[in-house]
């Protein structure tokens, strides 16, 4: 009886063990992680798309839940669009930002980091009608960024009311507004 027992838990360890966090894989995604920003700051971005890459398999592997796969959906998805990767990083973007919207207590700052990024990549793919529901809802968000993080948004603004104001749009206006609030220079834009 004793080896049918041994022989029945040794089937069902497996099941066990792949609903739980694998910390081997927590470690190992941390490393890629911190991998993909190395190379990211020194400029190599093919590096930092593979590390970043195997960062978000080790989540999945993992199990690793969803605040840490929205990380790395949204680093990866920040290389992918820095490599002009701009569909893929579009969907990135949005898984992440899909999870963030569902978490019990969403972080704002998240939150506009996704929706920057993903008006971003429409800006850069010049659709800015299919971006302009992304930067409404960051418009709408507090003021919570600094640095250059609040620069990038308000370039984000800026870059959406000149596409907005070719045509009548309050919105246009508003974002221009917003962004030379957040003091965003126009005459030193693209130098």
């Amino acid at each position: 009886m004793s080896k049918l027992i041994m022989i029945v838990s040794l089937l069902f360890v497996p099941t066990l063990m792949s609903g739980c966090a694998n910390p081997l894989n927590q470690v190992t995604s941390i490393r890629y992680g911190d991998q993909c920003a190395e190379a990211e700051r020194a400029g190599r971005l093919d590096i930092a798309e593979e590390a970043c890459y195997r960062a978000l398999v080790n989540v999945h592997i993992g199990n690793l839940g969803d605040e840490q796969k929205s990380i790395r959906l949204y680093d990866l998805g920040r290389i992918k669009r820095q490599l002009g990767k701009f569909d893929e990083a579009e969907s990135l973007f949005k898984e992440s930002l899909a999870i963030e919207d569902k978490q019990a207590n969403p972080s704002h700052e998240k939150i506009g980091r996704r929706l920057a990024e993903l008006a971003a990549v429409y800006g850069q793919k010049e659709q800015y009608q299919a971006g302009t529901p992304y930067v409404e809802r960051l418009y709408s968000l507090p003021h919570s960024y600094e640095g250059n993080e609040k620069i990038s948004v308000a370039i984000v603004f800026w870059a959406y009311a000149q596409e907005l104001q070719k045509q009548p749009s309050d919105l246009g206006k508003k974002l221009e507004r917003r962004a030379l609030e957040m003091g965003f220079d126009p005459k030193t834009f693209g130098k």
